[in-house]
This record gives C-alpha cells, structure tokens and sequence, in this order.
C-alpha cells in the first residue's frame, strides 16, 4: 500500500511541473541520431515472485529514469543507455521478514508478536537499487520496441514487519540488510507515444539477496510512463 501511495504521488507531482509531461528530450543532435534527456520516464510493475519461504503477496517494481542516452545510427534502429532509481518491494502474509546477523530470513509471526494474537499481519523487504538498462530499439514514428540487457547496483535493503490486534498494533523495521552489490537480467519494452510496457527477467544466479538469506527470485511486467 505504501508503494501504491508513493508511485501515484510521484506522478502526480511530475506531471504537474511544467514541461516534465512531455516526450520530447533535452537534447537532441542536428542530424537527430543523438539525444540525451534528464528524468525521460517513469515505471511501475507487478514483481512475479517465486519463494520456497513465503508465499508472496502483492511484489512490486517502481523506478525513476535519472538519465537516458540514445544513439541512433539509421533511422529505425539504434541503442539507449538509461540509468534508474529502482525500489523493489515483496511482501507476505504469511511469514515475517526478519533480521539475523544482517542476513533476512523468515520467521512466524506467533513467535514475534507479543498482542496476545494476531487479526491482521503483513512483511516487507525493499531493495534500492541504481539500474543501467541498455536496449536495442526500433522505432516507426511513435511505435517503438527495445530488447536488452539490465545491470543494477543494489544500494541497500531492509525489512519490516507489522501486526495488528484490536486497537493494538506494533510495526518493526530494520534497515542496513546485507544485500548482493550487482544483480543482472534482460528487458525488453514496448511502447507507443508517452506509454508503454516492460517485462524484465532476473535468473536465479542474479540474487537481490546473499546466500543464507530468504529464498527469493522474480521477474517484473509493468507500465513505463514518458516524462
């Protein structure tokens, strides 16, 4: 729900600055085979999630486009080198995330909580990352699709649990979980004036998290909106 909340504020507030709800790049080269563009797009997406810990429950993607860089040698095809703000959230209801020796496991909540029971429940991990998607893309005037590769710098994660029992309710949160530096998959786009969508596959040896953590592996479909 926090994610919900973030991603419909961020867009409300780009869209109302002046000049951001556009598609059109801050610079572009004479000849048009060159561009470069400060905050190009947003995205959000639904993180399909695989566990043999948890059961996940509504995983998302949302990143930030901070620069993008595009080089187009023919008309219809050329390369984009972009590089995102991303934050993924998984949560469960099912299990608590929590923290041991800086490693995230899981844990049941009946050995957590101290209401005297339990009526609603919910846990959270966030990873922050830098991404740097490169694609190849072909473009027709306002179609376009892209294929590529996607390198990320995971900057940090924590995890978070939140009870309720009646009136009563106790949330934790821990931060500073260790996290793998470098994860690494494939995307692909598509898209169509301002919007469009991506699908973005991360193999099992691409972790979010190190050995000894929460068993979690994912892949990402979602919306990308032109800014």
């Amino acid at each position: 729900m926090k994610m919900k909340k973030l991603v419909i504020l961020t867009v409300t507030a780009l869209l109302a600055v002046p000049g951001f709800a556009q598609i059109e790049p801050v610079y572009t080269s004479s000849d048009g085979k060159a561009m470069f563009d400060i905050i190009h797009h947003i995205g959000y997406g639904y993180n399909i999630t695989k566990s043999n810990d948890f059961k996940p429950g509504w995983c998302s993607d949302f990143f930030l486009n901070i620069l993008s860089f595009g080089l187009y040698p023919t008309e219809h095809l050329g390369f984009e080198l972009g590089v995102d703000l991303q934050v993924n959230d998984f949560n469960t209801k099912d299990k608590a995330f929590v923290q041991r020796d800086g490693l995230i496991k899981v844990a049941d909540f009946s050995t957590l909580e101290t209401l005297g029971g339990v009526d609603k429940k919910r846990s959270d991990v966030t990873i922050t990352s830098l991404g740097a998607p490169l694609l190849v893309k072909v473009k027709f005037e306002k179609v376009s699709f892209g294929a590529g590769a996607v390198a990320s710098w995971n900057i940090g994660g924590g995890n978070s649990y939140w009870v309720e029992k009646g009136n009563r309710s106790m949330t934790i949160v821990e931060r500073k979980a260790k996290v793998n530096p470098f994860s690494y998959g494939i995307i692909a786009t598509a898209s169509y004036g301002a919007f469009g969508l991506y699908f973005k596959y991360y193999p099992k040896s691409s972790r979010l998290l190190p050995d000894g953590s929460v068993d979690l592996s994912y892949s990402t479909v979602g919306i990308v909106l032109g800014l």
